[in-house]
């Protein structure tokens, strides 16, 4: 075991302690309800220490050492140590009786009897404060308070004293202090004395005394606190510190904020510099939050970092922020900012489908087109929800809805007018020119280039004709020449024709001529 607890365990209450600190916590281990004895803190004993107690551990390993703690904060010497119980004697199922002798013979101390067992993976312990030999033996406090208090109101400290005879009479408590701010005495130390209030019933004996600061004259801030118990033979116990935070002003809470900003804008409200004098801003704080339709809550966590509120409004009008904030004491300070919110216009983003053109303030389609219209507009949230749309054609309403649309719309020029509503009635409006053309407009060009294309086959196939025809004709009016010639040509044919025969009729005629 560590000095350092060990010189704790001696300045703490062996049975009664409870309180959390790191050394109570510890003392608190060492009074096991599975290893118990009726021995009570203060025997004093000369050549032999006899101490009996109970278990539910089995006994059959046990550990036992004896310090001399006369001076709790020095080195303990280990003055006697054993790994047994001395006797065993088994009760019932899970409980045995045992005993411990120890020969103290020679021993002159105030001394400390540590007894374990081992349980599982841990320890439970047994101690008492035990004087031994002829004396004198200076008595002993354990504190019943933490090692540090806070001060605001008189706080009253109690602490168990163990005697080694009947010294009680006309024992005082012997109280100094100083200013520590920084852990250290700084400037006059101050004592006073205060009657002990003792218990003559027992050996341990409780001794309270009170710690008022208007009294003490304490003002804000740390203070080192050290009391010793002296009995009638001005015999003077270990003492016992204790540091006291005296903190009697209450804190300032301080706010810094806009005076007004804008439906949807992230308000920064900071709080950090709220203080409690010389404690600084180390407070804990609390934000209330009063909206402008009376709605009052408290502030989400998500909404808060340390010191700092982050508010988004969602609604016009007036926001009321309170901050409180307390110290370590519990007393409070409350402030509070009351903050204008400006309602934000709602603007209005006009799509159409299948186009890259926002808004636009006129648009042409064709006699049977449709046309997909969307409304996308810029508020708050909370506004967002609560938006009205109004879709007019011609000063006609023809929708609700975000959406419209557009068909069936004759050849000419339609006026669309758009309107938006917030929740504080404020407007945005947009209107926009729908020119529709007539249907033809592009069936006709093709039809157009069809008929041009007809007419000019037609042309074509008639100037064709008409040179035929008048080819006809000119053959026609010139075949009485053809005529002539060919008469003419039908005689010299015979002609010839009359020839070849006259030239076989002659050769015929030789021949038979000949004959």
């Amino acid at each position: 075991m560590k000095q350092f607890w060990k010189s704790c365990l001696v300045l703490t209450s062996l049975l009664l302690m409870s309180f959390p600190t790191s050394s109570a916590y510890d003392i608190a281990n060492y009074n096991s309800d599975k290893l118990t004895s009726p021995m009570i803190d203060g025997l004093w004993v000369n050549d032999t220490l006899i101490v009996d107690g109970t278990t539910k551990i089995s006994p059959q390993t046990a550990n036992w050492i004896l310090y001399d703690i006369t001076d709790p904060y020095s080195d303990w010497e280990v003055l006697r140590t054993g790994e047994y119980f001395s006797e065993v004697i088994p009760v019932e199922d899970s409980l045995w009786n045992w005993s411990i002798t120890i020969d103290t013979q020679g021993l002159e101390c105030t001394c400390w009897l540590e007894i374990s067992q081992s349980n599982g993976m841990g320890k439970e312990f047994l101690n008492r404060i035990i004087f031994i030999g002829e004396g004198p033996h200076n008595p002993v406090l354990s504190p019943m308070h933490d090692s540090s208090i806070i001060v605001d109101e008189p706080v009253l400290l109690t602490a168990s004293s163990i005697f080694s005879d009947n010294s009680t009479n006309e024992s005082i408590i012997i109280l100094s202090w100083c200013h520590a701010p920084n852990g250290a005495c700084e400037g006059n130390s101050s004592s006073m004395s205060i009657d002990a209030d003792i218990d003559y019933a027992s050996h341990s004996k409780m001794v309270s005394f009170v710690i008022d600061a208007n009294e003490l004259g304490l003002y804000d801030g740390v203070w080192k606190f050290s009391y010793v118990l002296q009995d009638t033979f001005l015999r003077v116990s270990p003492h016992v510190e204790v540091n006291v935070y005296v903190d009697q002003t209450d804190p300032q809470a301080n706010i810094i904020a806009a005076e007004s900003a804008n439906e949807g804008d992230s308000l920064i409200i900071d709080g950090s510099g709220s203080s409690d004098g010389v404690w600084g801003n180390n407070l804990q704080s609390i934000w209330y939050i009063t909206e402008p339709d009376g709605t009052y809550r408290v502030a989400s966590s998500t909404e808060i970092n340390g010191m700092v509120l982050n508010l988004v409004p969602t609604l016009s009008g007036n926001y009321t922020v309170q901050l409180d904030v307390i110290d370590s004491v519990g007393r409070i300070s409350s402030t509070e900012v009351s903050i204008n919110i400006e309602n934000v216009v709602p603007q209005i983003n006009l799509s159409i489908s299948e186009s890259d053109v926002d808004s636009p303030n006129s648009w042409q389609l064709e006699e049977g087109e449709t046309l997909d219209l969307t409304i996308t507009s810029f508020e708050t949230g909370n506004d967002e929800d609560s938006l009205s749309y109004e879709w007019y054609l011609e000063g006609k309403l023809v929708s609700i809805i975000p959406t419209y649309k557009v068909s069936d719309l004759e050849e000419g020029v339609h006026e669309l007018r758009i309107v938006v509503t917030d929740d504080d009635g404020a407007t945005d409006t947009h209107s926009m020119d729908l020119i529709v053309s007539a249907k033809s407009n592009h069936e006709s060009r093709s039809l157009n280039h069809t008929v041009i294309g007809v007419l000019v086959g037609v042309l074509a196939l008639g100037f064709v004709l008409y040179k035929r025809i008048s080819q006809s004709g000119n053959e026609m009016s010139s075949m009485p020449k053809w005529e002539t010639s060919g008469n003419k040509l039908d005689n010299d044919i015979t002609n010839e024709s009359s020839d070849e025969n006259g030239l076989w009729d002659d050769s015929m005629t030789s021949n038979e001529r000949t004959e």
